[in-house]
């Protein structure tokens, strides 16, 4: 196997993406792998894999090149692979407009031993979060790998759309990460996120690595199924597929394939085991109903409007922000402890909610206002009530306007 320096000062059989461009040497094997917990984490249990496939690849020398989401395109547009592990969304998006070959699916080795052809989303909270349920998670804080991620964020957008929950509209907030996803793990961890979506078996792993306590955290939706070893909070899916780019030759293309379809009983030693291409329709379906949303949502003359009426609310925000402000500075200095006020802790969507409550808006009407659903006003409205210690509407608009008047 082609050798390459790492950082450090250590060997690795790997190539940095920006490297992997450009003509291949006649007797080099490229071998692009999706990192989503970054290289420095990833490429433990790839290599074995690579030693196996070099010692079965006579004349041949295999190098594994680490890609993400965006660089693994323009890398086979420029001839830089010959073959790609990667999710079942990835490929599905890849295979849009180039020639991909499923040659075999992986089975990973999960916690308890045991390999699966499946996967899953885990969506994390902390041990101690008041979130029981996916349907608890309106107006939660949530983070995520990206758009195009498939365990990182697809899987679960599908189950929160399952529950009335649209992620795009429905969340405080979401951000989207990137790799690696221990990120939005230890995101989770901190506090900085309410929720974390992540593939399933991560969380194992870190718990292993000690990296997080274990405890600490709990999936949300965990009994979605009693059969899978690792904690899931969506269903199922196939696992990722080995996948031979268009311009490789045949010949390298079958050795492979077999060499991988026989190494449980010739490396039954390696971190994974690869099966027979499995379906990939599921996966299909998943990717159209997303790009189909996303496509409705943004085409939509109401998402104009409510984009308008966005800016709209952010304007009177700002100036009942400056109408408190103001009022604080002409009133008289008071004692620390009788100066709280729940304006101050209010987040940006909380104001836009009590603006339209202070002018008579219903539930329904400041939903299609703010672009929101009814669950999540009624989530910032339950908020809003204790932080003003109101108990009704009423209550908490005789408040507001006492504090303007003082």
């Amino acid at each position: 196997m082609a050798l390459c320096l790492a950082s450090g000062g250590t060997v690795a059989k790997t190539q940095a993406p920006e490297f992997g461009a450009g003509t291949i040497p006649a007797e080099e094997v490229r071998i692009g792998v999706l990192a989503h917990r970054g290289w420095g984490s990833e490429a433990a249990p790839w290599e074995p894999l690579a030693d196996y496939l070099d010692a079965r690849l006579p004349g041949r020398s295999v190098r594994l090149v680490p890609v993400t989401l965006s660089s693994a395109g323009p890398l086979i547009d420029r001839g830089g692979l010959h073959f790609l592990v990667t999710n079942p969304g990835h490929y599905i998006a890849l295979s849009a407009e180039r020639r991909l070959s499923v040659i075999a699916t992986r089975a990973r080795r999960l916690s308890d031993g045991s390999f699966a052809t499946e996967f899953g989303s885990a969506i994390v909270v902390r041990a101690d979060s008041a979130l029981a349920t996916l349907e608890d998670a309106a107006g939660a804080r949530a983070a995520a790998v990206d758009p195009r991620a498939f365990g990182g964020y697809r899987l679960a957008w599908q189950a929160f759309m399952e529950r009335g929950i649209d992620p795009a509209k429905d969340f405080a907030e979401l951000a989207f990460m990137g790799f690696p996803q221990d990120r939005i793990v230890e995101a989770v961890l901190a506090g900085e996120a309410d929720l974390g979506i992540v593939r399933s078996g991560l969380l194992e792993r870190m718990e292993a690595e000690g990296a997080v306590p274990e405890g600490a955290l709990r999936v949300l939706n965990a009994n979605v199924t009693y059969t899978y070893p690792e904690r899931v909070s969506t269903r199922l899916y196939p696992e990722w597929p080995f996948l031979a780019m268009g311009g490789t030759e045949r010949a390298l293309r079958d050795r492979v394939a077999l060499a991988l379809l026989s190494a449980e009983a010739a490396a039954p030693d390696l971190a994974f085991r690869w099966s027979a291409p499995v379906s990939y329709r599921d996966a299909r379906q998943l990717h159209e109903s997303f790009l189909s949303h996303r496509s409705a949502a943004a085409a939509s003359p109401r998402s104009l409007w409510i984009a308008g009426a966005g800016a709209l609310a952010a304007l009177v925000g700002l100036a009942l922000l400056w109408r408190i402000r103001r009022a604080r500075t002409a009133a008289p200095a008071v004692p620390a402890e009788s100066a709280a006020d729940p304006m101050a802790g209010l987040t940006r969507r909380e104001r836009q909610v009590l603006e339209r409550i202070a002018e008579g808006g219903s539930t329904k009407e400041i939903a299609n206002a703010l672009g929101i659903s009814p669950k999540t006003v009624e989530f910032h409205r339950s908020n809003l009530l204790r932080k003003f210690d109101a108990r009704n509407a009423a209550q908490l608009v005789a408040a507001l306007k006492g504090r303007e008047a003082s």
